[in-house]
């Protein structure tokens, strides 16, 4: 049955981000619950940014407190929006001040799934894997790598990007290298995701100004991706398991770190191996039916 009720949408580009926690202090007191909040910037302070520093300064721009915006969405139940809107105007003190911000709202023609209801002890759910009664879990990283049978992938640090490219073609499976000093002990890693982006950089550049401009959190320092000249300047900080850690232990820092795949390292920091998460997740599922 569609929902009878009429809402708008409460939009609220926010300029003095000291009044964020007021904000959304009073939005919530007037009956608004549901807002979603994310890093914004206005094009027109954009275009200025760039003019005067160039493409170098892409990667500070969310840094930069002249720049930083917090833009806030909200639907609205239409007999609340009036209480909400004075709620606003009063945690910021005015939309009508200097740099306070803007609020606006816009009719909503057709709103979905505003009301939830409960869930029903009927309901079909996909059933996560039962793993209490498998060893998986706390099987020793090196006892899965044999199973895996992936070859890690090592660089050295003054390695050019091709140089890279090749030694992960080598190995298709491994999609993280390890960095490694002339002694072999592990520097850092480069994934083929921080790879891919400084190679598309200088082909799409406007795919990633896009991010940049929606997604801090995901996007590159856009200076550091214009003065790469090895592999070293692309690498983020070592992360590793030893042979005796647990495949529990393993996920947990892939999952942390957003990586999907982890070397294997000795007791005197060498890499020894390569645990990867697909495959893992092959080793689990494949370990369930049988299992079952």
């Amino acid at each position: 049955m569609r929902d009878q009720s009429r809402y708008e949408l409460l939009v609220i580009i926010l300029d003095d981000l000291d009044r964020l926690p007021d904000l959304m202090a009073s939005l919530f007191d007037a009956g608004v619950t549901g807002v979603t909040l994310f890093d914004s910037i206005g094009g027109y302070r954009v275009s200025n940014w760039l003019d005067e520093i160039g493409l170098s300064g892409l990667g500070k721009m969310f840094g930069a407190s002249e720049l930083r915006r917090r833009t806030l969405l909200a639907v609205v139940e239409e007999e609340r929006v009036d209480g909400a809107v004075a709620a606003a105007e009063q945690a910021v003190g005015g939309f009508g001040r200097p740099n306070s911000g803007v609020l606006f709202t816009l009719p909503i023609t057709r709103a979905i799934g505003m009301h939830k209801r409960p869930r029903s002890e009927a309901s079909e759910t996909l059933p996560a894997p039962d793993l209490e009664d498998l060893s998986i879990r706390d099987l020793p990283v090196s006892e899965a790598a044999k199973m895996l049978d992936i070859q890690p992938v090592t660089v050295p640090s003054g390695a050019s990007l091709m140089e890279a490219i090749d030694a992960l073609n080598q190995s298709p499976s491994a999609h993280v290298a390890a960095v490694v000093s002339r002694t072999g002990h592990l520097l850092g890693l480069v994934t083929l995701r921080r790879l891919a982006d400084h190679v598309f950089f200088g082909i799409t550049p406007e795919v990633f100004y896009g991010e940049v401009t929606t997604d801090m959190d995901r996007s590159l320092d856009f200076g550091e991706m214009a003065n790469v000249h090895n592999i070293s300047d692309l690498m983020i900080d070592p992360v590793s398991v030893h042979d005796s850690d647990t495949v529990k232990q393993a996920f947990r820092l892939m999952h942390q770190h957003d990586l999907t795949g982890l070397p294997i390292v000795d007791d005197n920091n060498h890499v020894v191996g390569f645990v990867g998460l697909l495959e893992l997740l092959d080793l689990i599922l494949k370990k369930q039916s049988a299992h079952e």
